[in-house]
């Protein structure tokens, strides 16, 4: 894999999946500002989009973890590596993350089904609470993955 393009130890495609990290976020604040606005064809495009490229980064990264040896062929190098804080931000940033993508993927899937009737009808009240869940999954993974990639490729 080639080198990263932040100064770290990270190759490009840990950079990458960190970057999307941060954007994320913005991202779904951007596409519920299209909520708001009654742009919901626009609202639903920028989600899926997000959701989709946010799927992907993780199946890459799932597999190059994976293919690379396990996680600790990827702290290699760090400070940090075996350490107990490593260990709490690992669970701090993964647990919350797998626990944003099941919800936001559910959501997804629930309101793209119901996509024909006027604002999801009945679901419309709890479409906007799980995505202000979701909204706080996503900048939670954002704010922990910097934690994470801060011990794991920049220390």
């Amino acid at each position: 894999m080639p080198d990263g393009f932040l100064g770290g130890r990270g190759d490009l495609l840990t950079d990458v999946v960190f970057m999307c990290n941060l954007i994320a976020p913005v991202w779904g604040v951007a596409a519920a500002r299209q909520a708001r606005r009654r742009e919901h064809d626009r609202h639903m495009r920028l989600q899926m989009a997000l959701w989709i490229i946010m799927l992907i980064n993780l199946l890459l990264l799932e597999g190059h973890i994976r293919l690379s040896g396990g996680s600790g062929s990827l702290v290699a190098g760090s400070p940090y590596e075996g350490t107990a804080l490593l260990s709490v931000l690992f669970v701090l940033h993964i647990v919350p993350a797998v626990a944003t993508y099941l919800l936001w993927s559910g959501l997804v899937i629930v309101s793209y089904r119901r996509r024909g009737t006027p604002f999801l009808g009945s679901f419309s009240p709890r479409h906007k609470v799980v995505g202000k869940i979701v909204l706080g999954g996503l900048l939670w993974t954002a704010i922990s993955a910097c934690f994470v990639y801060y011990v794991t490729f920049w220390a």
